[in-house]
């Protein structure tokens, strides 16, 4: 999940460039041990097996693509080189933390930033697989182009946008607005820049390299974040009233930054039309399962 490293592995309870802070909704049932009360990682093992689904079915559109935690593979004549910065980064990353790389690898696959970013990456494929790929950047792109995950457009070969997530407390402003300088500074020069993306190439899709890419992002509470994790361990496949409830508010919320700002021609033309590929998305057919 990029560089940012948050904590709490304990949950006590795109503006274009803009915050999407999702409203607390619908709780469970009452009869069951609240979500809340769950170590962050206990989660893990479910996410993983759903994102190992994900990516087996992701892959039939383009094969090996995706790994299986449903992140895009580095591969190609830079792989080795970028790969090998991926290394140093990471290195230097758990130094500055003080830590063993094993224990910063450790650490960061269980905070609730990389539990943010898998669970989106579950639910948003629950509503868009019909369309969209939803995968999780490249690590290459996730440290140096500043962007979580990817949508790409199945029927186009595009990929249609970038995301990154934060995970904050309702009182803390400071991450939130270190993401809006840093998506906003992104957008000021034309998009975002995915070194490992896809296109459609003779009518297949292929891996390519992808330029001036809208980017949004999207902050969940901590609370949020906790019933969407046990929203989608009790229901992996099908999409809930309290998912569809966080989805449809992230598109509001898309559509009302994306009017708000001064985008030049092909930005505003990109955002147009994935923002209403979304919005197809928004209700599928499917029986909804009440939260």
């Amino acid at each position: 999940m990029g560089i940012e490293n948050l904590e709490d592995n304990k949950l006590p309870g795109l503006k274009v460039v803009g915050k999407i802070d999702v409203s607390a909704w619908s709780k469970f049932d009452k009869n069951k041990k609240p979500a809340t009360e769950t170590r962050l990682e206990n989660y893990l093992p479910n996410l993983k097996e759903l994102l190992a689904r994900q990516a087996k079915e992701s892959n039939l559109s383009l094969e090996n693509f995706l790994d299986e935690e449903a992140r895009i593979i580095v591969s190609g004549k830079e792989a080795e080189s970028h790969n090998y910065l991926v290394s140093v980064q990471e290195e230097t990353f758990s130094r500055e933390e003080g830590k063993t790389l094993e224990t910063w690898q450790r650490d960061k696959e269980k905070s609730a930033a990389n539990l943010t970013e898998l669970a989106l990456t579950a639910m948003l494929h629950k509503f868009l697989h019909k369309y969209f790929i939803v995968a999780r950047s490249s690590s290459f792109d996730d440290y140096n182009n500043g962007v979580d995950q990817v949508l790409v457009d199945k029927e186009t070969g595009e990929v249609a946008c970038g995301f990154d997530e934060v995970i904050v407390n309702p009182s803390d402003n400071a991450e939130k607005s270190k993401k809006a300088a840093k998506l906003g500074n992104i957008m000021a020069k034309g998009g975002a820049n995915i070194q490992y993306g896809a296109k459609l190439q003779e009518g297949k899709l292929v891996r390519s390299e992808v330029r001036k890419v809208p980017a949004f992002y999207v902050s969940l509470l901590k609370e949020e974040l906790a019933e969407l994790l046990e929203s989608l361990k009790i229901n992996p496949e099908k999409t809930t009233v309290f998912e569809e409830r966080i989805f449809n508010k992230l598109l509001n919320s898309l559509e009302a930054q994306a009017a708000s700002e001064n985008l030049n021609a092909d930005l505003a033309g990109k955002t147009k039309s994935v923002l209403e590929k979304l919005r197809v998305c928004a209700n599928p057919s499917q029986e909804k399962l009440a939260a």
